[in-house]
């Protein structure tokens, strides 16, 4: 790729670094494989072992709100209307300094929380990375 582009990605990879770190905070995606004992038993066995790997990393939560109209109608009513049973929330993080690739197999811990990715969005004008958007629910 070109020199002038490779500045442009560069700049974008920072800016989205610098707001994540501002409007985010620390978390860790976390990523388990396990070594089964007996091949011949994929389902499992007594002597698997189960290996996990955590990235440290920053990470911008979005939360993804109900439609302006329930709130509305909520607040007016006073009465809550059948929440979400599911909270779901996306999570940004910026692709630089990440030295692995966020996946649907990850969890992402958050403090005491533990959020499961249910999809993977990478933002990338080209082929470079700029940061990753996580579909979570906890």
């Amino acid at each position: 790729r070109g020199d002038a582009m490779s500045q442009v990605y560069d700049r974008l990879r920072d800016s989205a670094e610098k707001l994540v770190k501002d409007f985010g905070r620390p978390i860790r995606l976390s990523v388990s494989a396990t070594a089964l004992a007996d091949p011949a038993k994929p389902w499992g066995s007594n002597g698997d072992t189960v290996s996990t790997t955590t990235y440290l990393t920053t990470g911008a939560f979005v939360n993804e709100v109900g439609s302006d109209l329930e709130a509305r109608l909520s607040a007016v009513s006073r009465l809550v209307l059948s929440p979400v049973e599911v909270n779901e929330a996306r999570v940004v993080i910026a692709a630089k300094g990440l030295t692995v690739v966020p996946s649907t197999e990850m969890q992402i811990l958050d403090g005491d929380r533990t959020l499961e990715v249910k999809k993977v969005e990478t933002v990338a004008p080209g082929d470079v990375a700029i940061m990753y958007v996580l579909k979570v629910e906890n």
